[in-house]
């Protein structure tokens, strides 16, 4: 997709309300594409949605946790709404990280990051090839860090869920 192309496309970015996605919106938003914000943060979400109109784009905020299904089908569906029936790109951005010794660090925040790294991602993928298909175009575009390709001795969880992002990727391409 070209710059060109962008201008009116339909784009939801998830993990909008800091960090690379909140600078991914506003250059999307430079663009002059249309915008769906995720995050759990509804008052960041509005901030940015603010920042985003500035910029000259239409953008909506829709409060989401990745780390539900319902929530992510939620998003699929206001997206498509707010896209006249279309989504053409969808950036799985959401993240989390613990750092810390291994067995010092408690499970379950291990599996928040593997939930929000790892399988937030499948949920976004999986909500959204349905329209693709449809529509027999799209983009999916995985947020990947260096925790994809080094393991990160004090990041174990994270570079797990990096691990597998890469191989989930890998397999849906």
């Amino acid at each position: 997709m070209t710059v060109t192309q962008l201008r009116n496309a339909l784009v939801v970015i998830t993990g909008a309300s800091s960090g690379i996605g909140r600078c991914a919106a506003h250059e999307f938003a430079r663009h002059g594409a249309r915008l769906v914000l995720a995050a759990r943060d509804d008052e960041a979400l509005v901030s940015v949605v603010q920042e985003c109109e500035r910029l000259g784009a239409r953008a909506l905020a829709v409060p989401t946790d990745v780390t539900r299904n319902e929530a992510m089908e939620n998003l699929a569906e206001r997206a498509a709404d707010f896209g006249d029936g279309r989504i053409d790109i969808w950036v799985n951005n959401a993240g989390v990280g613990a750092v810390g010794c291994f067995e010092d660090t408690p499970l379950a925040v291990h599996e928040q990051v593997v939930q929000t790294d790892l399988l937030g991602y499948l949920r976004g993928a999986y909500v959204v090839l349905p329209y693709f298909k449809a529509q027999t175009s799209g983009i999916l575009i995985n947020t990947l860090s260096l925790g994809s390709w080094v393991a990160q001795p004090y990041a174990a969880a994270y570079s797990a869920a990096k691990y597998g992002l890469r191989g989930l990727t890998e397999a849906l391409r």
